[in-house]
C-alpha cells in the first residue's frame, strides 16, 4: 500500500453514492464517474483498485485525471476542503492545485479564506516555486517547516529545497533525462548540417541530406521508445498500455511531430540564410530541440486523439499516415535534386511554405475524416 493509495481509499469510502445514502462509492463507479467527467470511457474498477493498492499510479502528466478525481471526491463528500485535496496530492508527490484547478473543484464560496493554505487567485507562482516546488502552497509549507529552528534559517531552507527537488527524482527518471540529452545531441549532429545551408559542393550537400534522412528515421523511433504507455493509467484502464497498435500510433505521432518541427526550423533557416545571418551553435541546439519537443507532444496526442475519435485504436483508422516514415527519404531526394533552387530567395521560401502547407493539410484531412 502507498500513502496516496491509503488516502484515496479513505476518501472514496467517505463518499456516499447516490448522495445522502449509506452506500459507499465503489471503485468501479468511481472509474465510471471519472470517464463522465473526462468525456472518455473512464477507468475500470481494477484500475482504481491498483491506484489504491499502490500497484500503479496516475502519471504526473495526466493532470486532468488528477483534478477530475479530486472534483468527484469533493462532489461526493469524500474530500471536504482544499487542504485535504492538496494533502492527497502531496502524498502522491504531485504538485498542489493551482488557482485555476482550485476553481474547478471548489467554487469561490466554498474556499475557506481564513485557511493558511489558501492563496488568492491573483497571487502568481514565484519562479522558485515553478522550478523546484510546483506551487506557492507547497513552497510556503516547506519554508515554514525549515524556518522552525535556530537562526539563521537559510541553510535549512536551501537544504529543504534541494531535498524536495531530489525526492521527486528516481534513478529511472534521471536515466531518462540523460537519454533525452543524448538524443538531443544526436539530433543536433544529424540535422544541423542540413540547416546551415552552406553546401560547398554537391558531395557535401549529399552527405548533409543523408544525415537528415538518418535522423528522420532514427529519432522518431527513439522518441517513441521514451514515450511510456505501459505504465500510463489511462492506457492501462483501457487495456491498451502495451498493445502493439498503441505503440504503432505513438511512433506515428513521433514521426509527424519530428518532421513538422524540422520543417518549421528549416523555414527559419532559409530566412536566416537569405538575410545573410550566420548560423550559431546556440541556434542549432535550439533548432534540434524543437523537433524533439513537437515529436514528443505528437507521440502522446496522436493515439489519444484517435481513441477519442473512434472509441478504439485500430490500424485501419489511420494507416495512411504511417507513410510519414517516407517523408524524410522523399524530402532528401527532392532536396538533392533542387537544393540550388531552394537557396534562391523567392523560390526557396515558396517551396518550404508549400511543404509545410502539405503537412498541415494532411493533419486537417485526418481530423476531418475521423
Amino acid at each position: 500500500m502507498s500513502e496516496f493509495g491509503d488516502m484515496l481509499r479513505a476518501a472514496r469510502q467517505k463518499c456516499e453514492y447516490p448522495k445522502d445514502t449509506q452506500s459507499v462509492l465503489s471503485q468501479g463507479r468511481l472509474g465510471e464517474l471519472l470517464g463522465m467527467e473526462l468525456g472518455t470511457r473512464g477507468f475500470s474498477g481494477a484500475a482504481v483498485s491498483d491506484w489504491e493498492r499502490g500497484v500503479s499510479k496516475i502519471h504526473a502528466d495526466d493532470r486532468l485525471v488528477l483534478v477530475s478525481l479530486l472534483k468527484i471526491l469533493h462532489q461526493q463528500g469524500g474530500i471536504k476542503s482544499l487542504s485535504e485535496a492538496n494533502d492527497l496530492l502531496e502524498a502522491g508527490n504531485y504538485r498542489a492545485l493551482n488557482p485555476a484547478e482550485r476553481k474547478q473543484i471548489f467554487p469561490a464560496d466554498e474556499i475557506d479564506l481564513s485557511s493558511s493554505s489558501f492563496i488568492p487567485e491573483h497571487s502568481r507562482q514565484t519562479l522558485l516555486a515553478q522550478l523546484f516546488i510546483g506551487s506557492n502552497d507547497e513552497l510556503q509549507r516547506l519554508i515554514a517547516r525549515a524556518q522552525a529552528g535556530p537562526p539563521p534559517a537559510w541553510p535549512r531552507v536551501l537544504a529543504a529545497l534541494w531535498r524536495n527537488t531530489t525526492d521527486h527524482w528516481s534513478a529511472s527518471s534521471a536515466a531518462q533525462a540523460i537519454l533525452w540529452i543524448w538524443i538531443w545531441l544526436l539530433t543536433w549532429l544529424l540535422t544541423a548540417p542540413s540547416l546551415r545551408l552552406s553546401f560547398a559542393d554537391e558531395e557535401q550537400a549529399s552527405l548533409d541530406i543523408r544525415l537528415f534522412i538518418a535522423a528522420s528515421l532514427v529519432i522518431p523511433l527513439l522518441i517513441g521508445l521514451l514515450t511510456n504507455t505501459k505504465d500510463n493509467p489511462f492506457w492501462e484502464g483501457q487495456k491498451l498500455g502495451n498493445a502493439r497498435v498503441t505503440r504503432l500510433y505513438v511512433y506515428q505521432g513521433a514521426g509527424i511531430g519530428f518532421n513538422m518541427g524540422y520543417f518549421f526550423v528549416l523555414g527559419i533557416s532559409l530566412f536566416r540564410y537569405h538575410l545573410h545571418i550566420a548560423s550559431s551553435p546556440w541556434f542549432e541546439l535550439a533548432a534540434a530541440a524543437l523537433p524533439l519537443v513537437v515529436g514528443n507532444m505528437a507521440a502522446r496526442l496522436v493515439p489519444h486523439n484517435l481513441w477519442l475519435a473512434y472509441g478504439r485504436l485500430n490500424v485501419v483508422d489511420g494507416w495512411i499516415f504511417f507513410t510519414i516514415a517516407l517523408l524524410g527519404p522523399l524530402w532528401g531526394f527532392f532536396f538533392m535534386q533542387f537544393y540550388s533552387i531552394l537557396l534562391t530567395p523567392a523560390l526557396g521560401v515558396f517551396m518550404i511554405l508549400t511543404a509545410v502547407t502539405i503537412i498541415i493539410i494532411m493533419g486537417v484531412w485526418q481530423a476531418e475524416h475521423k
